[in-house]
């Protein structure tokens, strides 16, 4: 007979390929038009270098506008400078040793040599440097097409980093949208895990708390990928006026970045108790319905969150859910359960001051700790 830890391995797999390609869409729709500006741009670009410029295979020029541009948001200004006039450079440095002392094997390391020297003394920036040694070798490894225009293949590179640093400059873009999405999707992850949990303690359900914490366990991704589109963001409110408008809200999503992100990390913590908690099999009814109603406010803040409405109704909901978090609420509790109800204290705490309250305000809807339930390392005081 096989032991149930075995019989869990395909049904654990599943639940895990679910969670990753709902991740992997949530990525591809935050990333949506990055990917849609890519061909644009390089069409654009070698385009132009076709029939304006009279280059017959202007490669560069499609290849230096996509990789300025990228395929996942990220800083895309100072990226697609970093790339734009690295690629240019490279291209330039190479053209100029190529027609200095022609092609070959000790050439092409001699150009590159050259190169990557000139690319460090002017940026120390990894991806300048790159890009310099990179199209500096296609220049020296691939001859070049017969044109009148003189370094061809400097102005292919260059018209492609000016696409790519235009896109970036003057797209119309709303700084709220990624981070809103985002958001919603981060708390989205809290509110369901702290639902599985809720359900774990309320039926004593070993697997499911197993995995509620793989869920949690698996939302370093999205924390990331918000905080990364945060910068672009702000990025995008400094270079744009429609960015500007939109920076107060980008400035309250960044707060509540830092806040869901702390929630997080202790809904972590809980969820490894809560393992430990069920595989004793005792149900926590009372507990459940602690987790639980964090988990409906949680949700409500990932409506407001992702509509950019007013967070009074999901504020309202965490108070409530924060008032009851006594850990002497219960005579019958032992250690496990007063540890476990003052665990959920701080992400009461956090998902308040993610509403928009500040720590003092949050730390008001607590219900007052006696002196013998305030847990410190410290010995009382003689």
């Amino acid at each position: 007979m096989a032991k149930p830890e075995v019989r869990e391995l395909p049904q654990r797999a599943f639940n895990t390929l679910v969670h990753r390609s709902r991740m992997g869409l949530k990525r591809v729709q935050a990333n949506a038009g990055q990917l849609i500006q890519i061909p644009i741009a390089a069409t654009a670009a070698y385009a132009f270098c076709v029939y304006v410029l009279g280059h017959p295979y202007p490669f560069l020029a499609a290849v230096a506008s996509a990789v300025g541009i990228g395929p996942v948001a990220d800083r895309r200004l100072r990226r697609a400078m970093e790339i734009g006039f690295g690629a240019t450079f490279g291209v330039l440095v190479g053209e100029l040793l190529v027609n200095v002392y022609g092609t070959g094997i000790w050439q092409l390391t001699l150009t590159l040599a050259i190169g990557l020297f000139i690319g460090t003394m002017l940026n120390s920036g990894g991806i300048f440097i790159t890009q310099i040694a990179v199209q500096s070798v296609y220049v020296v490894v691939v001859p070049a097409t017969a044109t009148t225009l003189p370094f061809p293949r400097t102005l292919d590179a260059l018209t492609g980093s000016v696409c790519a640093i235009l896109l970036a400059l003057i797209l119309p873009r709303d700084a709220r949208k990624v981070p809103r999405g985002l958001a919603a999707s981060m708390l989205d992850e809290i509110s369901a895990v702290l639902q599985m949990m809720a359900r774990a303690l309320q039926d004593s359900d070993v697997a499911l708390a197993k995995r509620a914490l793989t869920r949690a366990r698996e939302t370093q991704d999205i924390i990331d990928s918000w905080g990364s589109s945060l910068k672009i963001s702000r990025e995008a409110a400094k270079i744009n006026a429609r960015g500007r408008r939109h920076s107060a809200e980008v400035t309250r999503l960044s707060r509540a970045h830092t806040h869901a992100d702390r929630a997080m990390r202790t809904i972590r913590v809980i969820a490894r108790r809560v393992v430990g908690i069920t595989e004793f099999g005792a149900e926590k009814p009372i507990i459940a319905g602690y987790v639980d109603s964090l988990s409906e406010g949680s949700k409500k803040l990932e409506v407001a969150l992702r509509r950019g409405t007013d967070r009074a109704l999901a504020e309202a909901a965490l108070a409530e859910a924060a008032s009851s978090l006594d850990p002497r609420a219960e005579e019958s509790w032992d250690i496990h359960d007063e540890s476990l109800v003052l665990l959920l204290r701080p992400v009461a705490v956090d998902l308040l001051e993610a509403c928009g309250l500040t720590n003092e305000a949050a730390q008001n809807r607590l219900p007052s700790l006696s002196e013998d339930t305030r847990d410190t390392d410290e010995p009382p005081a003689e």
